[in-house]
C-alpha cells in the first residue's frame, strides 16, 4: 500500500483487492472490501450499513462465511475496514495487525472488535433470514427459492400477490366471523321459543315418589302445645295442603300418605280456587285410610287481594274467583261458605304482606287489614304457615276469641312438618266432630321450627335429560332480559298481580358478546397452530416429497434412454 503499489514482495504481506474480482483468482493472502451484507450463496441482499468490511483470508481461495469444509485450510471473518490504518507504514503494521488478528480467528480465538461481532450477528440471524423469507414469499418457483434459501419450499404456503394473502388472513377469518354470529343467533332464537313450550318435563320426578319409609312422627312425644292449660287432644290437623289439582306435586293420595308419615291423622285438602281435589281426597281417604287419618274437603281462595281457605264445604264458590275482588264480593263468598256449613280462614297474612321481589309493593296489593276481615266475617287467621310463626296474628286472635289454625301449605314431598292444629274430639275424630271444635274455636298448635327430619327425595327424570341441553341453553339466554311480572293472580283471567315490565340488559349482552370475540380468537389461534404450522406444512410437505420423487423417476428414465440410446 506504501507508494501506491498494490502489491508487496514478501507473500506474508496482505493484498488489497476489489470486491468484485473473482476470488477464485486469488491464491495469496487477501484483503476484500465488502460495501454490502452477502446471503449465503454470496449474492447482495442489502446495504445494510454505512460502514465498509473486509473479507480476510489466510493462503488459499475465500469461503463463503457461513461455509463448512471438512478439511479446508482457509478460513475467512469480516471486520470493518474503518479499523485499518490507511497512513504509511503505520498503515501497512496497522494491516499486518489486522492479519495477524485473522489467522488467530482461524484457530479459534475470539474477536477483538464487537462491532463487526455485532455486524456479523445481524447478517447471520436476522437480516439473511428475513431477505431469504422475503424472497422465498415473492418467489412464483418454489424450486428456484428452495436453491436460492434454506427455508423448505414446503414450510410456508405459496402466495401470489397481495389478494391470496388478504384472503388467508382477513376475508376468510371474517367470514369464519359471520358464520359464528349467524349459528349463534340462530341457536339463542330457537332454544329461547324451545324453553317456553308447554309441558316441558322438569328435572325432578315427583310422580315417581309415592311412599314414605319411615316409621310416621310422633309430634306429641316431644312437643307441647303452646297453650300449657289445653288439656288433652286427640287430633292433629293440617288446615292447608295442595295436590297435582293446583300447583301441589302429589296426587291425592300421595299427599294422604306424606301426612300420615309426618304425624297427622287429619288434613284439610285446599287446592287453588277448586274444590275438586279435596273431593277426589276425601273419597280416597274414606275408601283406603279411614283408620289413620281423616280428610276434610275445602279450596283456597286465591286473588291479587290475599288469600283464603274455605274448608268444609262441597263446592267451588267461585263469587271471588277473579283478579281483583271487591269487599262486597268477598263478604259474599264468606257468607256463601257459612251457608254450606264451612269457614273462612285468612292464610299467611306475614307472606302475603311481604314485599315483592322488584317492586316497593306486597305481594298481595290492597290486602284488607285484620279488622276489615273480621266485619266481613271471617272465623279465624292461619298463625302458622310451614315454618313461619305469625306472632301478630296469633295475638289478634287471642284479643279477639278468634279460630287458631296452622297450615303446612304443603306443596312438595321433600319438605318436612313444622305445625299441628289439635283439637280434641274424644276419640272420635269424624269430619263432623273436628268441624264442630273448630266452629267453637277449641284449638291449639304443636310448632317445632326445625320441621320433621326425613323427607322423600324424587329421582330425576330420564325425560328432562333428553331436553334438557336446549332447555337450559335458553333458560340461560333469557338472561339477557329482566322479565318482572310480580305475583301470579291465580285467577281465570291469568296474568299477575303487579304491573310487568321487561329491561334488556345491555352491558350484560354486551359482555357475551365480547367473550364470544374472545373464544373466537382463541379458536383462531389455534386454528393457526394446527392448520397453519402442524397440518398445512405436513401436507404440503407430502405433496412437495412426492412432486420430488417423480421428477427422480422422470429423470432415472431419461437417463437410461439415453443409454439405451448410446448403446445403440
Amino acid at each position: 500500500m506504501h507508494n501506491g503499489d498494490s502489491t508487496r514482495d514478501n507473500s506474508d504481506h496482505i493484498l488489497l483487492l476489489p470486491a468484485s474480482q473473482p476470488q477464485s483468482q486469488v491464491s495469496t493472502p487477501s484483503v476484500a472490501t465488502v460495501p454490502s451484507f452477502l446471503n449465503d450463496n454470496g449474492s447482495n441482499i442489502s446495504n445494510f450499513t454505512s460502514t465498509p468490511s473486509i473479507s480476510l483470508s489466510h493462503r488459499g481461495p475465500t469461503v463463503p462465511p457461513d461455509s463448512h469444509t471438512g478439511g479446508g485450510s482457509s478460513t475467512s471473518v469480516q471486520i470493518p475496514i474503518s479499523s485499518i490504518n490507511h497512513g504509511g507504514d503505520n498503515g501497512h503494521q496497522s494491516s499486518s495487525t489486522a492479519a495477524d488478528s485473522s489467522v488467530s480467528s482461524n484457530y479459534g480465538a475470539t474477536s477483538q472488535d464487537d462491532h463487526g461481532h455485532h455486524l456479523t450477528f445481524f447478517q447471520k440471524y436476522i437480516i439473511s433470514p428475513a431477505h431469504s423469507f422475503k424472497a422465498y414469499l415473492a418467489s412464483s418457483d418454489r424450486e428456484s427459492a428452495y436453491r436460492n434459501s434454506r427455508i423448505p419450499p414446503w414450510l410456508l404456503p405459496r402466495y401470489h400477490g397481495r389478494k391470496p394473502v388478504l384472503r388467508s388472513t382477513i376475508f376468510r377469518p371474517l367470514c369464519r366471523l359471520l358464520l359464528l354470529a349467524v349459528i349463534t343467533a340462530v341457536l339463542i332464537a330457537s332454544t329461547i321459543v324451545y324453553s317456553f313450550r308447554d309441558g316441558q318435563p322438569q328435572l325432578s320426578d315427583y310422580a315417581a315418589v309415592t311412599e314414605f319409609d319411615w316409621p310416621p312422627i310422633q309430634p306429641r312425644s316431644y312437643l307441647s302445645p303452646m297453650n300449657s292449660t289445653f288439656g288433652n287432644y286427640d287430633v292433629l290437623l293440617d288446615g292447608h295442603s295442595h295436590s297435582t289439582y293446583s300447583d301441589g306435586r302429589m296426587s291425592p293420595e300421595t299427599l294422604i300418605k306424606w301426612h300420615i308419615a309426618n304425624g297427622f291423622n287429619a288434613v284439610i285438602v285446599t287446592d287453588h280456587n277448586t274444590i275438586e281435589g279435596g273431593l277426589a281426597a276425601q273419597k280416597i281417604g274414606q275408601e283406603k285410610y279411614a283408620d289413620q287419618i281423616t280428610v276434610i274437603p275445602g279450596m283456597e281462595l286465591s286473588c291479587c287481594r290475599l288469600h283464603m281457605n274455605l274448608i268444609g264445604i262441597n263446592e267451588t264458590i267461585d263469587i271471588a274467583i277473579t283478579k281483583w275482588p271487591t269487599d262486597d264480593q268477598l263478604k259474599a263468598t264468606i257468607q256463601r261458605t257459612h251457608d254450606l256449613g264451612g269457614l273462612a280462614i285468612i292464610n299467611h297474612i306475614p307472606w302475603s304482606n311481604t314485599t315483592e321481589y322488584g317492586y316497593e309493593l306486597p305481594r298481595m296489593q290492597n290486602h284488607p287489614s285484620r279488622e276489615a276481615l273480621v266485619e266481613m266475617g271471617i272465623d279465624g287467621f292461619e298463625i302458622v304457615n310451614s315454618g313461619t310463626l305469625d306472632t301478630i296474628s296469633l295475638k289478634f286472635i287471642q284479643d279477639n276469641n278468634l279460630l287458631l289454625m296452622t297450615g303446612t301449605d304443603v306443596h312438595y314431598p321433600d319438605t318436612g312438618a313444622f305445625g299441628w292444629t289439635i283439637l280434641n274430639t274424644n276419640n272420635n275424630r269424624s269430619q263432623d266432630n273436628i268441624m264442630a271444635q273448630l266452629r267453637a274455636r277449641q284449638t291449639s298448635f304443636l310448632f317445632d321450627p326445625t320441621g320433621t327430619q326425613p323427607v322423600a327425595y324424587p329421582p330425576e327424570s330420564v325425560d328432562y335429560y333428553k331436553t334438557a341441553p336446549p332447555t337450559l341453553l335458553g333458560q340461560y339466554f333469557q338472561m339477557f332480559w329482566l322479565d318482572q311480572t310480580g305475583m301470579y293472580s291465580f285467577s281465570p283471567e291469568g296474568g299477575f298481580c303487579h304491573e310487568e315490565f321487561i329491561t334488556i340488559r345491555w352491558k350484560l349482552i354486551g359482555y357475551f358478546v365480547a367473550w364470544m370475540l374472545v373464544g373466537f380468537l382463541l379458536f383462531e389461534a389455534a386454528r393457526l397452530l394446527v392448520v397453519g404450522c402442524c397440518w398445512g406444512p405436513y401436507q404440503r410437505r407430502r405433496k412437495f416429497k412426492r412432486k420430488q420423487r417423480m421428477l427422480e423417476r422422470e429423470q432415472g428414465r431419461d437417463h437410461m434412454n439415453d443409454e439405451d440410446d448410446l448403446g445403440a
